[in-house]
């Protein structure tokens, strides 16, 4: 008759098998030096100050109005807001870094679309009377540090301020 492996042997069995296979793809797997893609075809940007710089040379040429908002000396959060040719336009809002860390990729995605629109005006969303309203970093010490809480140490894409009515 076979007998069953004991919950705690086959646990501690898995867990060394993927230590082991962690190991492995860690130590054979290298990650690229910088952007495979041309430079002017590659959206992400390596740390938030590069990042920040580029969104604002962006907004700039695709004829957005900046807006920025000081955390510190070093860290903002800037708002381009690309207007409508509309009285009420309805209003396409984008926001990145809400956790810090994941902002480079938001932040890629926001290059990416106001490059687009600046090559051709025609095809921005602003042209059919939609006005654009994007956020870059949410969090901008978060992206900073690569870490998902504020300055003050709050978590910003969990926590909300909540007053009684």
């Amino acid at each position: 008759s076979t007998r069953a492996m004991p919950r705690t042997v086959l646990a501690r069995t898995v867990l060394a098998l993927a230590a082991a296979a962690f190991a492995v793809l860690y130590t054979t797997l290298e990650a690229p030096a910088s952007c495979p893609h041309p430079p002017e075809s590659c959206f992400f940007s390596e740390a938030y100050a590069p990042a920040r710089a580029r969104f604002r040379e962006a907004a700039a040429l695709a004829g957005a109005t900046l807006h920025q908002l000081n955390i510190t000396a070093d860290l903002t959060i800037d708002v381009a807001v690309i207007p409508a040719n509309a009285a009420t336009p309805p209003t396409l809002v984008h926001m990145s870094g809400t956790h810090g860390v994941e902002a480079h990729a938001g932040s890629a995605v926001q290059l990416a679309l106001l490059k687009r629109w600046a090559d051709a005006p025609a095809d921005a969303p602003s042209s059919r009377g939609v006005r654009v309203v994007l956020v870059h970093a949410v969090n901008p010490h978060g992206f900073h540090c690569g870490r998902r809480w504020n300055e003050q140490g709050v978590r910003t894409g969990t926590a909300a301020l909540m007053q009684p009515m």
